[in-house]
């Protein structure tokens, strides 16, 4: 069915414009006034008028939006006069458009909640099903407040656990480019004076010419080969749930593995308190956590959670069986559920694992750099070594 533009008056005067779809022109007025709008004109179908997919907003555009929103709402404004405020609000980026494409579909009767639908890739089902939820109570700036808090919250983790792993994988890359400027330019420079004296190097010395000789022998192939597989790991690593799967078993650190532990449990119990709190029952509140669970990885046990709770198990023995969170983290459900505050349980269960994640972050930093200057020190320590070995036992010979 085509969309029109069109142009009406509200009871007080105001001319408004937005989108309505309809089989032909002939019909755009009368949809315009079952909207409780008066007619003026309307213009013919257009591409435009079609929501738009640009590139995808940021996480960080996404919690500003909603905060800016809360704010625009609580001073009194109207939701579409608040989108539409935000839609001409240049520092929004990229959120600018799916503002005003969001203010067109309140005007044409879509619910803010039904709105927010069409755009899975800005607003996750979590934001989604609340926003519902606020609107038949008249509770959405409180409940887009406390999203927005609960996104800045988890985005702050998230930055947290990634800038301790840059550190570490900052000394790796230099000390490897370090070590191939060594093997392609400065050991063949030695290389010729073993052959010429026919020195024997020790195995450490010879591995490392051998590796050498292959280095600049095909250059051109290894260098299109790692470049290639570090186009494939960017690519793969964009989707959040293999960036965790990578990264839980190439980290060597249990620091690390515990800091991603932490962060599951906290995504979890906050989101889960977040739901409940607003009034949507635990079955219904995990049907929305599947899809935000599933970043995390193991996104098919996670549905195997929601179907055994969906059926009257509980929720602290699906959680056990598939061995999804810590021990003590589903002990703690499991008094939330006993006791009917699983809500208020869930909240400090988040900020508990907060607590630790920090200090397994903090392990982590304080232990992994060290580690990385140590083991990178050691190859080329050992190299010089075995390089001024085999140096001095050709000036031995040439004596």
């Amino acid at each position: 069915m085509p969309s029109f533009n069109y142009r009406a008056l509200t009871a007080q005067g105001e001319i408004v414009g937005g989108v309505v779809e309809a089989a032909s022109s002939d019909l755009v007025a009368d949809r315009v006034q079952s909207l409780g709008l008066i007619f003026i004109d309307n213009a013919a179908p257009t591409a435009a008028a079609s929501p738009s997919r640009g590139a995808r907003p940021k996480a960080e555009e996404v919690t500003i939006f909603s905060r800016d929103l809360a704010l625009l709402l609580r001073t009194g404004a109207k939701i579409n006069d608040a989108l539409d405020l935000m839609a001409n609000d240049r520092e929004l980026g990229r959120m600018r458009a799916i503002a005003a494409e969001l203010r067109d579909a309140v005007l044409t009767g879509q619910s803010f909640a039904e709105s927010l639908g069409a755009r899975p890739e800005a607003f996750p089902p979590l934001f989604v099903a609340l926003a519902g939820l606020a609107e038949q109570t008249d509770m959405l700036p409180s409940v887009l407040e406390a999203l927005a808090a609960e996104r800045a919250r988890a985005e702050a983790l998230r930055r947290r656990i990634f800038d301790a792993l840059r550190y570490p994988a900052f000394l790796l890359l230099a000390a490897s480019g370090v070590l191939i400027f060594f093997l392609t330019f400065v050991l063949p420079q030695f290389a010729g004076v073993f052959a010429d004296f026919h020195a024997k190097p020790d195995p450490v010395l010879a591995f490392f010419l051998g590796l050498s000789a292959a280095l600049r022998e095909n250059g051109a192939l290894y260098a299109g080969l790692g470049f290639a597989l570090a186009l494939a790991l960017a690519f793969g690593l964009r989707n959040p749930a293999s960036r965790v799967w990578l990264i839980e078993r190439v980290a060597l650190a249990p620091g690390i593995r515990a800091a991603f532990s932490h962060h599951r449990t906290i995504m979890f119990c906050r989101n889960l308190a977040l739901l409940l709190g607003g009034g949507i029952t635990l079955s219904a509140a995990l049907r929305i956590l599947v899809d935000v669970m599933a970043a995390t990885g193991a996104g098919a046990r996670w549905s195997v959670v929601v179907d055994r709770v969906r059926r009257g198990g509980k929720l602290s023995d699906a959680l056990s069986d598939e061995a999804l969170l810590p021990p003590m983290a589903i002990r703690t459900l499991r008094l939330g559920e006993e006791s009917n505050q699983l809500p208020m349980l869930a909240a400090r269960l988040a900020d508990y694992y907060e607590s630790r994640l920090d200090r397994s972050i903090d392990r982590v930093v304080g232990v992994i750099g060290p580690v990385a200057i140590i083991f990178i020190s050691a190859i080329v320590g050992g190299l010089i070594v075995s390089v001024m070995t085999a140096l001095l036992s050709v000036n031995q010979m040439a004596g």
